[in-house]
């Protein structure tokens, strides 16, 4: 994994956060205040700036949600001392991986490192939400208050936290965006991803620019499995007056962390080289064999702080967590490996998940095994040699990018 860094947003967490908030604004009965004057968006870098590629009208559907396949672009907002250059840079690679996964309600947030200018990107993020309907004093479960409770939420929770990180990136002399994250948003029916400064696309072709097309290709991949579970309990799914949001639903339809973390890092290094075998990005870094070998030795370093420990297992919280990306990836590639098929994942699990919501039977109905019959396997096979692991690691067609198993 090197320097690229993953700060994923922990769901637990995030729920837990959000019912904290919403009950403190509850209980603070606070006061209505004024919202400010909201930012305009413009075509010049003066303002925080929507990609011109996504100034697509939305058509107006009653049942809209975070699952729903939508016909327009993720929308995109940069903070306005990000480079322009770096805009379309971004919507390409963005335009890729929705072309492969479907469209789906997405909104993007790129923080950069000015605090003027976090400022404006967090009001552009508040008019938004205004915009949407979003604002409900009679519903601050789902909602928020007003202007200023907006403000606060996004500000505090989210985009001081991503400056700093772009400041950090910047002294360290990191390749690529340090963090990024898929920050939920369900509960008002769409997906909200941050990004601190994405120095990586400053320079096409430079050293952090695959970096950061993994990482769009990664917290996609969320936005794409996020699509795929229903977090509704409805007594009438056409009539959203009959539904309510099941934030408890979350974690039993992600099915762990391993798998969560571990296939987004199997498709964000299939799809990179993928593209890099269709001739869209150039070979940075290596073949794809060494990028999963990166990922085992992470995983395996990880592992030492938690020993004896399967990474079924483990949370975000664990000081092993970074396993669940390094061996995570390596999961994955077991399971895709066992039933012959690369794209089992989108092509299967999480249509099927989608469609019964019953993850361990999804799980068993795919891969012909049951979780703990997986991992009875899993947990002694991770450690055999490297010329026996590497079979699961699939091929990469040349002039096609397509994926298989010889």
């Amino acid at each position: 994994m090197g320097i690229y860094l993953y700060y994923e947003e922990i769901f637990n967490f995030y729920i837990t956060f959000v019912f904290l908030w919403r009950s403190f604004r509850i209980a603070a009965n606070l006061t209505t205040i004024e919202s400010n004057e909201t930012s305009q968006q413009s075509e010049s870098n003066e303002t925080s700036q929507q990609s011109e590629s996504n100034e697509v009208t939305e058509k107006e559907e009653e049942l809209i949600d975070h699952m729903t396949l939508v016909d327009y672009p993720a929308k995109l907002y940069f903070a306005g001392d990000i480079p322009t250059e770096v805009h379309g840079r971004v919507e390409y690679a963005f335009s890729i991986i929705q072309e492969k996964l479907g469209k789906y309600p997405v909104e993007i947030y790129f923080v950069g490192t000015d605090e003027s200018e976090k400022d404006k990107l967090s009001n552009l993020f508040c008019t938004n939400r205004e915009e949407a309907g979003n604002f409900d004093s009679n519903d601050l479960r789902f909602n928020f208050q007003d202007f200023d409770d907006c403000m606060n939420f996004i500000d505090e929770r989210y985009f001081s936290e991503y400056l700093r990180s772009g400041l950090e990136t910047e002294q360290r002399g990191y390749q690529a965006s340090g963090n990024k994250g898929h920050n939920g948003q369900f509960e008002q029916r769409y997906h909200l991803l941050v990004w601190s400064k994405p120095i990586g696309f400053e320079v096409e072709n430079g050293e952090g620019y695959n970096i950061e097309f993994r990482g769009v290709f990664h917290e996609y991949w969320h936005v794409f499995q996020m699509a795929h579970m229903d977090f509704y309990n409805c007594s009438d799914k056409n009539v959203r007056s009959t539904c309510n949001f099941d934030f408890d639903s979350i974690d039993y339809l992600v099915g762990g962390t391993w798998l969560q973390e571990g296939t987004a890092v199997f498709k964000e290094i299939t799809i990179l080289h993928e593209q890099i075998k269709l001739g869209n990005l150039k070979n940075t870094q290596g073949d794809i064999f060494q990028d999963f070998n990166n990922q085992y030795f992470d995983g395996q370093r990880a592992m030492e702080q938690c020993p004896g420990m399967s990474i079924r297992d483990i949370k975000y919280s664990d000081p092993c967590s970074q396993a669940v990306y390094g061996w995570g990836a390596w999961a994955a590639a077991y399971l895709t490996h066992k039933v012959n098929d690369p794209y089992v994942f989108e092509n299967v699990y999480y249509p099927e998940l989608k469609k019964l919501g019953d993850p361990e039977l999804v799980f068993a109905n795919t891969f012909g095994m049951t979780r703990d019959e997986f991992f009875a396997d899993f947990d002694s096979w991770i450690y055999l040699s490297e010329d026996e692991r590497k079979i699961v690691i699939p091929t990469v067609e040349e002039n096609t990018g397509r994926l298989y198993y010889p």
